[in-house]
Formats: structure tokens, sequence, C-alpha cells
């Protein structure tokens, strides 16, 4: 009888504690799934490793689920596919029977392989995630995308249906909150997402449109100034003591003439920032830029009709330097002769020339040690809207998607006169061209010692079909960072309405605090441009 009390308390206990230990620790009975993720065969005419590397960091960390899903790490699997190249049974390209191999010797329960290949622009994603002891149907997918970039939707997608059909996850389980920032794409606002630009305020008000801002100390007196710009005129700002820009003095310009940029930094060394103001003669095509500062209560040219797209590019030190680019009638993007302006016998002249890949433009270029451990590097944004990484010797580094700048400015590709069948001359002048892109930032708004790039995305309601005819309904401010995938949005973007012109990082109201100060065309005519609305709107970092 007591033996059978015994029994009955001891199988009570066995299964009370059982209990308990399913309850306070979820899967403690489950195994833990394994699965070798194989580095993508990249089938392309360029070097994609940084892509591939990236493609498996992302997986890596869609399929992880601490506890239940085990992914190994990159070298365990580099030293399998090498060792696996030894036996006749795994040597050559993978496939589902040598997969299942190379499985069960790195004794995994799921293996995943795949390819990337690129015709053209396009891409074609093909993907085999394979159950090493056949439990369960091999997954196949076979995906196509525009270009490389777009790729990572697929695989993301891809991953997505893995975690359902094969772990039995939910979507909005795949990832932790905590590692959203090392998504291509922004997470949501909140905690832990929420963009660094903060307190906005409209701090001034215009009509017409307002195409760029700068800001330094312009008279060596009060602090810093500002400085916009118009299609036709520079206009002078002041803080008034309660945190709004007041209008100082406008500088009007030849009508026939386009500003398209504008700078300002003190590069001949006396105390007073220069204003340095690109502009274009669309009849040409060619820049004549020119040179302001002031002086004795106006503002004075120190030069004039430079051939040269000017932009003052500050690095992550602090350190400023103007650089310029030679123009001609291909356009900001045709030429390759750009060099830091040098200060040389009361002249602006061409100093240390800087290699630049083609597509370069100036207007757009930032310069910062952007990819950690690299050097220094510089970005711009293409003419297709592409941001581009290249290194010190010109040589590109990294290529991301399209989507980011947008402008309204225009440069028209001017086509000498051409005769027809009648010999009676024409002129076609085609509305033929390119658009200039705005500024990119390089800087460390966090403090973290890591370089932050902050570009402009504007979003044109029509997604741009109809070529050179545009309407912005927004636009934001997006930070970004470089990891695995290259470089990511970190935070979610500052989305304003209307297009963005310009941005500057400024202390303008002269408190010892930086601010961002962001020029946005709200409401645009058209018709008449001087009926435009325009504001300045700040951000505190």
């Amino acid at each position: 009888m007591k033996n059978s009390a015994l029994r009955l308390y001891t199988f009570i206990f066995v299964f009370v504690w059982s209990c308990v230990m399913t309850v306070a620790v979820p899967g403690f009975c489950d195994t833990v799934k394994k699965v070798a993720v194989c580095p993508l065969e990249m089938n392309a005419p360029e070097d994609l490793s940084f892509l591939q590397k990236g493609l498996f960091s992302m997986l890596f960390s869609r399929l992880s689920d601490p506890g239940k899903v085990e992914v190994l790490d990159r070298e365990t699997i580099d030293r399998a596919l090498t060792q696996a190249q030894t036996s006749p049974m795994t040597q050559g390209p993978l496939n589902e029977s040598k997969a299942k191999l190379i499985g069960a010797n790195l004794g995994v329960d799921y293996i995943l392989f795949g390819s990337m290949t690129q015709f053209g622009s396009s891409v074609s994603l093909d993907l085999s995630m394979v159950s090493v002891k056949g439990e369960k149907p091999t997954l196949t997918f076979s995906k196509q995308a525009p270009e490389p970039g777009a790729v990572i939707t697929e695989l993301d997608m891809a991953a997505t249906e893995i975690n359902l059909k094969t772990f039995n996850r939910e979507p909005e389980l795949i990832l932790p909150k905590e590692q959203y920032a090392q998504r291509p794409e922004p997470g949501p606002s909140g905690e832990g997402y929420a963009s660094p630009l903060t307190n906005y305020r409209n701090v001034f008000a215009a009509n017409g449109v307002i195409n760029g801002i700068a800001s330094a100390d312009l008279d060596g007196k009060t602090g810093n100034e500002v400085v916009i710009i118009y299609d036709h005129a520079v206009e002078i700002l002041k803080n008034n003591g309660n945190g709004q820009l007041i209008p100082v003095q406008q500088i009007s310009d030849a009508y026939y003439l386009d500003i398209i940029a504008v700078d300002a930094a003190d590069l001949n060394g006396n105390g007073i920032a220069e204003i340095f103001v690109t502009r274009v003669n669309p009849q040409t095509g060619f820049a004549k830029s020119f040179v302001l500062e002031y002086d004795n209560g106006e503002y004075r040219r120190l030069a004039d009709d430079l051939p040269w797209y000017l932009r003052v590019i500050r690095d992550m030190a602090g350190k400023e330097a103007l650089y310029a680019q030679k123009s001609g009638n291909k356009g900001p993007y045709g030429g390759r002769d750009v060099f830091k302006v040098v200060w040389e016998n009361n002249a602006y002249g061409p100093g240390e020339r800087i290699m630049v890949p083609d597509g370069f433009t100036i207007l757009s270029a930032a310069v910062g040690s952007v990819m950690a451990g690299k050097g220094e590097d510089t970005l711009f944004t293409n003419e297709d809207g592409r941001l581009v990484l290249f290194n010190e010797a010109g040589k590109i580094e990294w290529s991301g998607e399209q989507g980011y700048g947008g402008s309204k400015l225009f440069f028209t590709q001017v086509e000498k006169d051409i005769f027809d069948k009648n010999n009676t001359s024409k002129n076609p002048k085609a509305d033929k061209g390119v658009f200039f892109q705005p500024r990119n930032l390089v800087a460390d708004t966090d403090s973290d010692g890591k370089a932050d790039v902050l570009v402009i995305r504007n979003v044109d309601a029509a997604d741009n079909f109809f070529g050179r005819i545009r309407r912005f309904k927004s636009g934001s401010i997006e930070l970004l960072k470089w990891n695995e995938m290259g470089l990511s949005p970190d935070r979610a973007p500052k989305k304003l309405p209307g297009q963005i012109t310009d941005f500057v990082l400024s202390d303008f109201d002269n408190n010892g605090k930086g601010e961002i100060l962001i020029t946005l065309v709200k409401n645009r005519n058209n018709f008449s441009p001087e009926d435009s609305k325009s504001l300045i709107v700040a951000f505190d970092l």
C-alpha cells in the first residue's frame, strides 16, 4: 500500500514539474532546428561580393529565432563548402542531393542555397530550402527584380514564407524590435526609431521659390547669418532674437541666368565668410558663378563669371573646403574636371585635382568616413537618384537604389542648329536634359563616433512618369547609416508636405546648439513662380 502511494506521489510530482517547466520555459521540450545558409552564388559581370555578404546577413537575421532556430555562422558554412569541393559526391554547383549530403555532415536540419543572376539591369533570385532528412518538401523560390538593390525586398518575402511554412512563425515575429535599424526600409516612428530632428518650427516664410540655403558668419560681427537663393536673387537673413529669421538685404541678379546653389565659408581667411553662388546660363548650359563678400555695409563681388559648379563641403571634423567642377554643355554629370579651389594672389583658382567616377556631380557631394574603417569616402546622388559612394582613387565602392534626391531645377541640353531638307535653318532646342540633385550631408548627429548620412527624398505624385513635369507631394529628410547591406535608414524619416529644396547644419540662432535648417516649397505655382509659397523650417538636433 505504501509503495502504491509512493508511486502515485512520484507520478504527480513528475507531472506537475513537467507542466511547470513547459509553462515557465516555452519550447523547453522542443528541439532547436539548425539551419545552414549557403552564400548565394552571384552571376553578374560586376563584383557583387558586398551584396552577397549583405544578403547572407539578412537571411541570418530573418531566420534566427533564439531557442527555436539556430543559423550557423558564415565561417562554419565556408569551411564546409570548401571541404565539399574535395569530394566527388559534392563537387561543383549545389543541387538538392548535394545540399542534403553537406547538411548531414554539418548536422543541420535544413540547408538553404541559391543564386542571384543579373541580366542587364534586372536580376533573378532563385532559392531552395531543403529538409536534410526529407521530413518536409523542398521550398523553392524564383523571383524577378528590376535592379540588384530590389532583390532585398524579394529576399525578405522569401524569408517570411520560409519562416511561416517551415517553422510556423508569423511574419510579425520575424524581426525583434531592436533589430529594425538593420532593415533596408525605415522602421515606424516611436521609441528606438524616432528621428533625431526635434522641436519643429517655421522660422521664415516667403513668396517665391527658395532654391537653396547656407549659413555662416557673413559680416564678422554678430555670429551666424543665413543666406537663401531664389531663381534670380540672393537674400541675407538674420535671427531677430526670438528664433525667427528676418530679411536684411537682397541682391538681385540677371534675369537671364538661373541661380541653382549657394554656400558660405571663410575661404580667404579674413574672418568673414564668402557667399559662393552657382548659376547657369540656360541658353548655353555653361556655369557663370560668382562670389560675394560683406564690405562696409554692402555685399561686393570678389569674383564673377566663374565657369564652375561650386560646393562647400564640411568633413566630420568640421573642416570646410570649397570644391569646383568645370561646367559644359553636357550638364552637371558629364564632366570629370573636379578640384579643390584655393585662394591665391587675391583670386580663386584650381588646386588639387579630385579623382571621381563617371556620372559624378559636385552639387550633391558630401565627404566623410561613411564605410567605417575604409578611410574617407565621397557620396553623391547621380542623375537617376541613386546614392553612390566612391574612394579617394575615384573607384565606386557602393551604389544604392533609385529614389533619392528630387528637384525641379532642370539643365537643358542645348543642341546646335540643324538644317532641314529645304536648307532652312531651325533650332530644335529640344526639351532634353537632366535634373540637378539636391545636397547631401555627412555628420555625426548622435555623437556615436559613426558617420550619419542625411539625404533628401522628394516624392513625385506621378512617380516621375511625365519626365520633366514634376509635382512633389511630399519630401523627407532621411538619416542613413552604413551596415552589411550598405547605407540603410537608421531612424524614421522626417516627412514634410511639399518639396524640400535644400538643407544646412548651423547654429543659426547663435545659442550654442546645432540645428538643421530646411528650405521647403509648400505651394508651387508653375505658371507664376513668384506666387509660390516657401518656408524655412528649423529642427533641433
